[in-house]
Formats: structure tokens, C-alpha cells, sequence
């Protein structure tokens, strides 16, 4: 127990963390822009995108004309263009060659295909969607949220509801990967006698910094209002004192030689599995998972871990010396636009 003694506490890990920075990320203004050869096709799908009630004053409705004033615009960050069939009319094609030109992730939003060739991205889209599909709103919410940077998927989920379960699974995977790969990579160094122990307390630092701003970020693209602090602070509840920091801490630690590579990367990725989904039915339902829960969901999540884990190893050296890079700091702000609400 000296080691955990020795662990940063999480009021520690989070006075490092600059939350206001991740906070600024979340409130930027974004612009969707929908376009359709008829006005009404457009609103409808405009309407979908952002949730019961209104359509968002940042999801624009246009017309092929007005989608060629946008798209030199350069305030556009995602664009979705709704045909009927796999034929585009000459309009919407020129408006969608604008877009493409000016650089913005263009979705094509196919009503009714003839079949999966219909559905391979042409030249420049970022992806195809079949809308009348079944799951085919949930299909194309997810290549919305998939589509725009990084740095757009929180301020849009926080602003449109229906992004947020594929906002939300991004975070979660992103997240949980980098964790697998940075337990990997320093699963590899402590092959080096007497460092097991200085690599293992790096390893829980660094594993549970991207937790806590994964956790934040899940929060605040679920829309949750609050001060940076009094907001986490809520998170350390959900996820500081019950089962699973005492039993992610307990296995990330790893001191025991036996517990090999695989192992330590299948707790990295479960753990930070697991802790995404009590936040995420936290933030969303309000609510927290019983501790049989969380035990399922840790056991299902280890299962990917491990298979994960074996895949990465099975990589060979060449390809492990290429993923030997820390994670990028998660609470990096990036380089996108600072820019008013459009």
C-alpha cells in the first residue's frame, strides 16, 4: 500500500489539467451546413441533426446556390448534401465541388440506393450514408461526428443531441487506445531491472490524466453546465472513490513481474472502457452504475483489452518502435479557428 501512498491524489492530477482550456474547446461555434435542392428537405434533415424542437441556429438550411456562397465562406467546418439517388443534380454536384475544393468534410446523404457500390465515397466526400437504411439516422450521425477534427466533436455533441451516444463512443475509443498504447510502450521499457516500479507510478499518472479529461469532455458534450471545478468535482465522485480507481489503480500498478505486457495494456484499455460508461450514463441519465454493473462492464471491456493487447504486440518490433510516443497532452487546446458564432 506505500505505493498508492506515494500516487498523486486526483485534486493533484487535476490542478495540472488546464480544464479551462478544455472548456474553451467545448463552447467554440461550429457551422453545419445542409444543403438539398429543395428547401424543405434540407430543413428536415437540418432538424434531425439538431434534436427535439428547433433547428439550431448553427445547422444552416440551403439550397445549392446559397451552399456555393457558404462554401467560400471558410466558417463552414462539416457539410451535408441530400439526394434523392445516387444522381446528383448538376446544382447540388457544383455545390458540392465547391465545398470539397474549399476543404470542408463533405457528407453525401443518399435517400435510396441501388446498392453498396452506390454508397462508396466519391473523389473528395469524406463518406457516403444511406438515410432510409435501417439505423441509418444513427449511421449518419456518426459519420458527422467521425468526419469534422477532433477538436469540433464536443462543442458540436454539447450543442446537438443527437451526436452525442457516436460523441461519446469516439472519446471513449480514442481515449482507450492511447492508454493501450502508452501502457505498451511502457510495458516494453520495464524489461530494464530495478525501474519497474519509477516506469509503473509514470504509467498511473499519465493513464488517469487522459481519464479525467476523457471524463470531462464526456461531460461536457453531454451538456453540463457548471465551473470547471465544481463539475470535476462531481466527476471524482462518480469515478475517484468507488470500485473503479481502487480496482483499475490496483491492477495498473502492476509491480508483480508475472503480470506481463498483455496484461498491463488490457487494464489500461478497461479500465478507461469502463470509466467512460459510469460517466457517460452519469452525465446523460443522471445516474450511477451499481458496482455489478461496472464489474460487467469492466469484464466485457478486458475481453477487447487483451485482444487489443495481443494484436499490438503481435506487431513486431518496427511497428512497437513507432507507437513508442507518449500520448499527445489530452487537455491540448490544438490550432483550431477561434472564431464568433456564425
Amino acid at each position: 500500500m506505500g505505493v498508492f501512498r506515494r500516487l498523486p491524489t486526483l485534486w493533484r492530477l487535476l490542478r495540472e489539467i488546464d480544464l479551462e482550456s478544455v472548456r474553451r474547446e467545448a463552447e467554440q461555434p461550429f457551422q453545419v451546413l445542409v444543403c438539398a435542392q429543395d428547401v424543405a428537405d434540407a430543413e428536415d434533415l437540418a432538424t434531425r441533426l439538431s434534436g427535439p424542437g428547433a433547428r439550431h441556429p448553427w445547422v444552416l438550411a440551403a439550397l445549392p446556390d446559397q451552399a456555393l456562397r457558404r462554401a467560400r465562406s471558410g466558417v463552414v467546418d462539416v457539410a451535408l448534401l441530400r439526394t434523392p439517388t445516387v444522381r446528383i443534380a448538376p446544382a447540388l454536384a457544383g455545390a458540392r465541388a465547391a465545398l470539397i475544393a474549399a476543404g470542408v468534410p463533405t457528407i453525401t446523404v443518399v435517400e435510396v440506393a441501388g446498392g453498396a457500390m452506390d454508397l462508396i465515397a466519391r473523389e473528395g466526400e469524406a463518406a457516403r450514408v444511406l438515410l432510409s437504411a435501417p439505423g441509418g439516422e444513427d449511421a449518419l450521425y456518426g459519420t458527422v461526428v467521425a468526419a469534422v477534427p477532433p477538436l469540433a466533436r464536443v462543442s458540436l455533441a454539447r450543442q446537438l443531441p443527437p451526436l452525442r451516444k457516436a460523441t461519446f463512443d469516439e472519446l471513449t475509443e480514442e481515449t482507450a487506445r492511447a492508454n493501450a498504447v502508452y501502457a505498451l510502450t511502457m510495458g516494453l521499457a520495464e524489461v530494464v531491472p530495478l525501474l519497474g516500479v519509477p516506469l509503473n507510478l509514470a504509467d498511473i499518472v499519465v493513464l488517469t490524466k487522459n481519464q479525467l479529461v476523457m471524463s470531462y469532455r464526456i461531460a461536457l458534450a453531454a451538456g453540463k453546465q457548471g465551473a470547471p471545478r465544481e463539475l470535476v468535482g462531481e466527476l471524482v465522485g462518480v469515478i475517484g472513490g468507488g470500485f473503479l480507481f481502487r480496482q483499475v489503480g490496483r491492477e495498473l500498478v502492476g509491480l508483480m513481474p508475472v503480470i506481463g505486457i498483455v496484461p498491463k495494456v488490457a487494464v489500461a484499455y478497461a479500465g478507461t472502457l469502463a470509466i467512460a460508461r459510469a460517466v457517460v450514463v452519469w452525465a446523460s441519465e443522471g445516474d450511477r452504475l451499481r458496482p455489478e454493473a461496472l464489474k460487467r462492464v469492466y469484464k466485457d471491456a478486458w475481453r477487447k483489452g487483451k485482444a487489443l493487447a495481443r494484436t499490438l504486440v503481435r506487431r513486431g518490433p518496427h511497428t512497437r518502435a513507432r507507437l513508442r510516443v507518449v500520448p499527445p497532452p489530452a487537455d491540448s487546446e490544438g490550432t483550431r479557428r477561434n472564431r464568433g458564432a456564425p
